[in-house]
C-alpha cells in the first residue's frame, strides 16, 4: 500500500475517533435529580444543593449534610436556618422501605425540598455539562399528610420555564418541555413556602433531563462534510 494511501486512512481515522469523543456526551445516560443524588458530594457531577433568599436570589451552596436526618434514614444537605430541622433542607430516602418523619412520608428513592421560614427557597441545580437540546420531564408533589401550601419553579439562568403551586398532597404540578442550553448553562427546580409558612411544605421533586437525539445528528452531519470535503481534495 503507498505511503499516501496509508496516511489518508489514518487521517480518516483519526477524523472518526475525533468525532466519536465529540458525539460520546450527546449519548450520555439520562440526569436524574432522585437517581443520581449524593448526600456527600456537593456539587454532585451536574447537580447541586443549596437555597436562595426569595426566587430567582443568589444561589447558597449547602455545606452541611447528614447521613441520617433526624436519627432515621433520610439523608441530605441542611440549610441555614439551625435548630431541630435546619431548613431548608433537601432529603433523600435511599432505603427500600417508606420513611415517615411527622405527618410527612418519603417514599423509597424519594427526593424532596423544604423551603425555609425567611423566605428562603429549597433549589436542585442541574448544571449543563455540554451544550445542546434536552427533554426537561419534572413534576413537584406534596409529601405531607396535611397537605402542602408551596409555589413550585423551573429557572433557566433565572428565566422561569415553569412556575405552580402544590396545595394538597399529592396536588402534583408536572412540567414537560423542550430546552436548548449551552455549556455551563443553570436549570434551578425551586420550592418555595407559598403562603409564607413553610411548615407541612415538604414538596417532592422528580426531574429527568435527557439529551435530544438531534445533538448527536448534528456530529454526523459534521462528519459528512468532512468526508466530502476529503473526496473532493483527492479529486
Amino acid at each position: 500500500m503507498a505511503t499516501s494511501s496509508k496516511s489518508a486512512l489514518i487521517s480518516i481515522f483519526t477524523t472518526l475517533l475525533s468525532l466519536v469523543v465529540i458525539a460520546r456526551p450527546v449519548v450520555a445516560q439520562s440526569y436524574n435529580a432522585a437517581g443520581n443524588f449524593s448526600s456527600t458530594s456537593n456539587p454532585n457531577g451536574a447537580w447541586s444543593y443549596g437555597w436562595s433568599y426569595g426566587v430567582g436570589g443568589t444561589f447558597h451552596s449547602d455545606v452541611t449534610n447528614s447521613l441520617a436526618y433526624n436519627g432515621g434514614s433520610l439523608s441530605g444537605w441542611l440549610g441555614n436556618e439551625s435548630g431541630s430541622s435546619y431548613i431548608p433542607y433537601i432529603l433523600h430516602n435511599g432505603t427500600a422501605s417508606p420513611v415517615t418523619i411527622a405527618f410527612t412520608t418519603y417514599q423509597p428513592g424519594q427526593l424532596a425540598l423544604q423551603p425555609g421560614d425567611s423566605n428562603e427557597v429549597g433549589i436542585v441545580r442541574w448544571t449543563a455539562p455540554f451544550s445542546g437540546t434536552f427533554t426537561i420531564n419534572a413534576t413537584f408533589s406534596g409529601l405531607s399528610a396535611l397537605g402542602d401550601s408551596a409555589d413550585v419553579h423551573i429557572l433557566h439562568n433565572g428565566t422561569s420555564l415553569f412556575s405552580s403551586t402544590v396545595t394538597g398532597s399529592p396536588d402534583p404540578a408536572p412540567f414537560s418541555g423542550i430546552q436548548s442550553v449551552l455549556a455551563g448553562d443553570i436549570i434551578d427546580f425551586v420550592v418555595g413556602n407559598g403562603n409564607g409558612n413553610p411548615n407541612e411544605d415538604t414538596t417532592a421533586l422528580s426531574a429527568i433531563l435527557v439529551p435530544e437525539p438531534a445533538t448527536l445528528n448534528l456530529a454526523a452531519l459534521g462528519l459528512g462534510c468532512l468526508f466530502a470535503l476529503r473526496f473532493r481534495k483527492k479529486k
